[in-house]
């Protein structure tokens, strides 16, 4: 299987800055870029799992008319040198990056849309050579949407989506937890949003707070436009969600894909999100776990580029993808407030991105799923900490 693949030694993160907490970096690594073998057809969307060894896996979709296919990719090793694609199903067309998780016995299981409808995959096995479908919703409900997806603590999987435009909900914002590990039981949902008369929601992310209580962002229209904010939905209650408090936390602005709202909660249960638009990209600190006000931390001058997705380092300083011309890295802030920090990156033959997906391994170390949007392949881009570090700079 033939890879491009690009490596440079490239970071220096030993931080230079006078802030009393200016300590969290990445730890010294090198970064690689590999373009991924998926094939001739355009990339839609992409979402990715690490295995407990780090190793990626990820779920794309292909983006051809009325003839799209949805597949599992299986990395060889870390940094997916090399990889099987494996064609899990296909439809009319994707509407939205599908969700996967890697359970603790190492299968996957992967959410799609499809035909308008809403499929989850339970592989067999740890490569998914074969796997299980199982629709949550019919085909033909016009579900067109994001699919994110995460595990309860008993192991059940748990996703968000956008109810069709043929029900009684149209494009509400719905959690759907699964009642067994494969979802073939059923399971009960949770309503977390209506939106506004003619106006709708899109782009979705999901994340797990402490008490294994879901938080969802997504923007949110104000009418039939595309100036969206952002929302955040945030669960309490027994069972969890049955209780939902909704708050508004970023002002509308004009928004194009491929940005994409991202939530993550910290260790003292308050949500943080990213809002990366490109005017002025910023974290929306949640003053409280039910995100009942947020204050906009604009990110610092040293992380130029676009942001994408968002994780914690220890003691809860954010990181995330950071994308230049022709770039492709990630940015680790100094501090919780993200008053400043340090990036690495590496070549790319990318000038602008797509759409892609942002991890840390157990190392504390970028893991970065990407596509190109003009040529629409996939890559992967990653640091591995197996080689001394060279040729370093600082960006702080």
């Amino acid at each position: 299987m033939s890879t491009v693949r690009l490596t440079v030694v490239l970071i220096s993160l030993i931080a230079v800055m006078a802030a009393p907490h200016a300590n969290a970096a990445f730890p010294a690594c090198t970064m690689h870029n590999n373009t991924l073998d998926t094939g001739d057809e355009p990339i839609g969307h992409v979402r990715m799992a690490l295995r407990p060894d780090g190793t990626p896996v990820l779920v794309y979709e292909t983006e051809v008319h009325n003839s799209s296919t949805l597949h599992f990719y299986d990395c060889a090793d870390r940094e997916c040198s090399s990889g099987t694609s494996r064609l899990l199903d296909s439809s009319y067309n994707y509407y939205g990056d599908p969700g996967i998780v890697v359970r603790g016995d190492g299968r996957p299981v992967i959410a799609a849309s499809h035909r308008g409808g809403l499929r989850l995959y339970d592989c067999s096995d740890a490569a998914c050579t074969s796997a299980t479908s199982t629709d949550i919703v019919a085909e033909g409900a016009g579900v067109l949407s994001d699919t994110p997806l995460l595990l309860q603590a008993n192991g059940n999987p748990v996703l968000l989506y956008l109810d069709g435009s043929i029900g009684e909900r149209p494009g509400w914002v719905i959690s759907h937890f699964c009642a067994d590990v494969s979802c073939v039981t059923g399971g009960r949902e949770e309503a977390l949003a209506a939106p506004a008369t003619n106006s709708w929601f899109d782009a979705m992310s999901l994340a797990m707070s402490g008490q294994g209580m879901p938080v969802a962002a997504y923007y949110g229209t104000d009418g039939p436009s595309n100036s969206y904010g952002i929302f955040i939905g945030a669960c309490s209650g027994n069972p969890a969600c049955s209780s939902v408090t909704t708050t508004r936390i970023a002002a509308p602005v004009s928004r194009f894909p491929p940005l994409h709202p991202a939530v993550i909660v910290r260790s003292d249960q308050r949500p943080l999100v990213l809002d990366d638009v490109p005017a002025g990209p910023a974290l929306l600190d949640c003053t409280t776990p039910q995100c009942t006000s947020a204050t906009r931390r604009d990110l610092p001058a040293s992380a130029a580029g676009q942001p994408l997705g968002l994780a914690l380092l220890p003691g809860d300083e954010p990181a995330f993808a950071l994308f230049g011309n022709e770039v492709v890295g990630a940015f680790a802030c100094a501090d919780a407030a993200c008053s400043n920090g340090t990036a690495v990156s590496i070549g790319s033959s990318q000038s602008a991105i797509r759409d892609g997906d942002f991890k840390l391994d157990t190392s504390h170390l970028p893991v970065i799923a990407y596509i190109d949007s003009d040529a629409k392949t996939l890559g992967l881009a990653r640091c591995t900490s197996d080689v001394v570090f060279a040729d370093g700079f600082d960006e702080g």
